[in-house]
């Protein structure tokens, strides 16, 4: 142990590279020049998390059992084995990220900290309540009381966005005094130019993009939440309104909902117009090859993706749910639309294509507001106040 160093121990479900494995990421990789910082990380060994926190020489715990699937065995061992984790390592804070690390690392956290002297600060970070997902009354009632009843045993809770703490002040998770609102940063990140990007994006789909080819992208795990499928139909919308256009949609990453996205893409016969590329190493620094962002979620905290996209200078399309509101400003810097509507999601497109002044001064406005008020210097320092108090 480093003497004089607390101890730093941040904990996720699962190693392929999002949102919330980014927010890890990059704090643990700021914070271990000032704590003795370590990961753990649920799913399975050798993800790019991993690989990417072995390369900065952070410490890693993986944790078998801590899956982001509900399966009450694994459930139960994955409680014990964070039991088991704390009381050897011993933390000074303990950082939790999403809604399974929130519950059982909370209890785990409580318990290993019986007898002794110093217990650990349990922060949790929500990215977003599961409780704010498509879920039946009951399964809802049934989330916020389980996110209540973690807040019970969390010093802090750190809100991504400031629509995530009014969620949590609506639905009585935890009083104001416990919540903190932390916007996400996007960091430094080494874009490629234009012509490099979309000359790697024409090797990873297998063919050659045109030069009057619209090229759109979405970015993330393949989960339900992320509204994919109207994604798609949109595109399928486009198809048959607006055939004078080359339009092609790239879609990185991987997950559950990937076979169901395949067969839509191919009864809509949209092989040569949608590509599902699966998960790509460093994926956010393509984004210059593309000519808009569309971000189709049905549910988000504060996504890392918009900030990107503002960052590299490409123009943004995003249902309003969430906190993207507090990053996009409808007209000014992006264009907002509702969520489950493909026919918005085209008819946005489609202002794109034909107004492309429109476009340049809402990515120019966006660089400029993700720049100016997303810093992670600032990101870092509130977190960091966070652990402090």
């Amino acid at each position: 142990m480093e003497i004089g160093k607390k101890k730093l121990l941040f904990v996720i479900t699962q190693p392929v590279v999002g949102g919330a494995q980014k927010y890890v990421f990059d704090l643990a990789k700021n914070f271990s020049k000032n704590y003795q910082v370590s990961v753990a990380i649920g799913g399975s060994e050798g993800g790019d998390l991993f690989k990417k926190l072995e390369v900065e020489k952070i410490e890693t715990h993986f944790l078998k059992h801590l899956k982001r699937e509900i399966n009450l065995l694994h459930d139960i061992r994955a409680f014990f084995e964070l039991v088991k984790l704390f009381k050897k390592e011993k933390p000074d804070i303990i950082h939790l990220n999403s809604s399974k690390p929130g519950l059982f690392g909370s209890l785990a956290g409580f318990f290993a900290g019986i007898g002794r002297r110093n217990k650990p600060k349990i922060i949790f970070t929500a990215h977003g309540w599961v409780f704010k997902e498509d879920l039946s009354r009951r399964t809802r009632c049934i989330f916020v009381f389980l996110s209540w009843l973690s807040a019970k045993f969390q010093d802090r809770i750190i809100c991504v966005s400031k629509d995530d703490f009014d969620e949590a002040i609506e639905h009585r998770v935890a009083p104001p005094r416990k919540l903190s609102v932390v916007h996400n940063s996007a960091g430094k990140i080494n874009f490629l130019s234009k012509k490099e990007a979309r000359a790697e994006i024409s090797k990873l789909i297998g063919r050659e993009l045109s030069e009057d080819a619209f090229v759109l992208v979405n970015l993330g795990r393949l989960y339900a939440t992320k509204g994919l499928g109207y994604l798609i139909e949109a595109i399928s919308n486009l198809e048959t309104s607006f055939p004078s256009k080359k339009i092609v949609l790239v879609i990185f990453g991987d997950g559950p909902e990937r076979e169901a996205l395949k067969l839509q893409v191919t009864s809509y016969k949209l092989q040569d117009k949608v590509f599902l590329v699966g998960d790509v190493a460093d994926a956010a620094k393509y984004l210059p090859a593309f000519d808009a962002l569309i971000l189709s979620s049905v549910k988000e905290g504060l996504p890392y993706l918009i900030l990107e996209a503002g960052l590299a200078g490409i123009p943004v399309i995003s249902t309003n749910v969430g906190g993207v509101g507090e990053i996009i400003k409808d007209g000014e810097n992006g264009i907002l639309i509702e969520p489950k509507n493909p026919q918005a999601i085209a008819d946005a497109v489609k202002n794109i294509i034909n107004d492309g002044d429109k476009a340049k001064k809402l990515s120019a406005k966006l660089k400029k507001s993700v720049s100016e008020d997303f810093s992670f210097k600032e990101m870092a320092e509130r977190t960091e106040w966070v652990y402090k108090i």
